[in-house]
């Protein structure tokens, strides 16, 4: 074997080492997101390993960086969990999100950059309320996302996204709770009815060219989360999945 070729082999070794951790972490990342591993599930790292036809060293790996992550809690001769939903870090979160993102979308305003785009808001409020009209709330979390991303998409504020939320593990729960995707209370549609009215209202205030409407709208919007979560983890039937640490 000469050396090029020695050296693309380690190359291709190193790529195949280093992918079974991503995916056991991608795997488990999205069923924790998606709140189909529930908190204070106890993962198996024998049944992981032989799920991804692995040792348990990958394994290891992936569970280690989900800890670091926050989406598990590992306990001393006990074993990896699930986290719970912390409050605190959804609390924090939603502060930065309301700060940042309200300045991101009024900055557009003041560039003129939303007027044009009323056509293609209103498009996706329809799609939202048409959501809404055949209860597909999962759906309703990815169209709630998109609307928000095109606001940081104007002006190449993507990289404001990375404080507000976008991969914090604690905050994606926190607002399928919120949109109530998980929940079966007689509130749950209201809620997700009521996130897409407060869109709506923020459209009508730029079609309205009303520049404080629309801040104050977009404040109430970031704040809508509090109010939901803040009735729901005082449920009993929820104590299980929030951390509340007042």
């Amino acid at each position: 074997m000469n050396e090029n070729t020695r050296e693309v082999f380690e190359s291709t070794a190193d790529a195949t080492a280093i992918s079974k951790p991503e995916e056991i972490h991608h795997y488990l990342w999205d069923r924790i997101a998606t709140l189909e591993l529930q908190p204070g599930t106890k993962l198996s790292e024998v049944k992981l390993a032989q799920m991804f036809s692995c040792s348990r060293i990958p394994v290891r790996e992936a569970v280690r960086r989900l800890n670091a992550e926050g989406a598990l809690d590992s306990q001393p001769q006990r074993g990896s969990f699930v986290s719970r939903i912390d409050m605190n870090r959804v609390r924090q979160v939603r502060y930065l999100r309301e700060v940042l993102e309200t300045r991101v979308v009024m900055d557009a305003y003041d560039a003129g950059l939303l007027q044009p785009l009323l056509p293609l808001l209103r498009n996706m409020l329809q799609e939202q309320q048409d959501m809404i009209r055949f209860n597909e709330l999962i759906k309703l979390t990815d169209a709630d996302t998109r609307f928000h991303d095109l606001f940081y998409q104007l002006q190449n504020k993507e990289f404001v996204q990375q404080h507000t939320g976008r991969h914090d593990i604690h905050y994606i729960r926190a607002r399928r709770f919120a949109l109530g995707i998980e929940r079966s209370d007689d509130e749950r549609m209201d809620d997700s009815v009521n996130i897409v009215s407060q869109h709506v209202r923020m459209v009508h205030a730029i079609e309205q060219g009303d520049r404080a409407a629309l801040e104050q709208e977009l404040v109430h919007h970031f704040r809508n989360i509090n109010h939901t979560l803040e009735r729901v983890v005082n449920d009993e039937a929820f104590k299980t999945v929030f951390q509340v640490n007042d």
